[in-house]
């Protein structure tokens, strides 16, 4: 079994390119690159185009996408203080074309490439589950130690199901632990997030694991005190 995967999807403008540096690591590379006015392509080597880390987790959003089952996701990297948006989602309910958008790069793929995408997606998800989770390595790639797990500050995915409820799953790094109390409904409960309603009759999503305390999630009619992190509240400005 091989070791390295790469696979670059030519476009008439826009290409990317998809990256496994090694089945032990835990991420892949995504590389989006425009052709120049003079017919020559952005150089990922030389600084152009836009290349992100996608881990794990990620690639199991996106394949949850590519195979159907959500309409898109939306993902947020901070890389040396830079924000970099990560959108997959299809073009229309067909399910014919997939857009990926890398910052302002976007790749539009369709059969039979997207087919090849989602194939390579998910035999590298299967090999890094088999060898990137267990045991543990002294070798790191050139890539990983360019691109070290702790300088990603923010990862954020954003689902829209098929039943058009909004899931939003927020994990930040370094940030404070200060906490809140508010006082709202519980209208919806999904596996990884809650539907609430504030006195003010406003309704959002809220991650379950930015709330800190038992609740009654059967109880729709009854307002209740929800302890949650407070950087959830003030980055939504949900209270403002």
């Amino acid at each position: 079994m091989t070791d390295y995967h790469t696979k670059t999807f030519y476009g008439q403008k826009t290409s990317i390119t998809l990256t496994s540096p090694s089945k032990s690591t835990p991420y892949v590379f995504l590389s989006c690159f425009n052709r120049k006015e003079d017919g020559k392509w952005e150089r990922t080597s030389e600084g152009e185009g836009k290349t992100v880390k996608i881990t794990i987790e990620e690639i199991i959003c996106i394949l949850e996408v590519l195979n159907g089952n959500s309409a898109n996701w939306r993902g947020y990297h901070v890389f040396k203080e830079r924000k970099t948006e990560i959108y997959v989602g299809w073009e229309k309910e067909s399910h014919q074309v997939i857009q990926i958008k890398i910052g302002d790069y976007v790749k539009k793929l369709r059969f039979p490439n997207l087919n090849f995408f989602t194939l390579m997606l998910e035999h590298i998800l299967n090999e890094k589950i088999e060898f990137a989770t267990s045991g543990t390595t002294e070798k790191k790639s050139k890539d990983a130690e360019i691109h070290g797990e702790s300088e990603y500050g923010v990862f954020s995915e954003h689902i829209l199901a098929r039943n058009g409820l909004q899931v939003v799953e927020t994990t930040e790094f370094g940030i404070s632990k200060e906490t809140m109390e508010v006082k709202a409904k519980i209208k919806v409960e999904s596996p990884q997030a809650l539907l609430i309603m504030l006195e003010s009759d406003k309704e959002f999503w809220i991650p379950k694991s930015t709330i800190h305390n038992e609740y009654d999630a059967k109880n729709n009619n009854k307002l209740q005190s929800l302890i949650v992190d407070k950087w959830f509240m003030d980055k939504q400005r949900i209270l403002k």
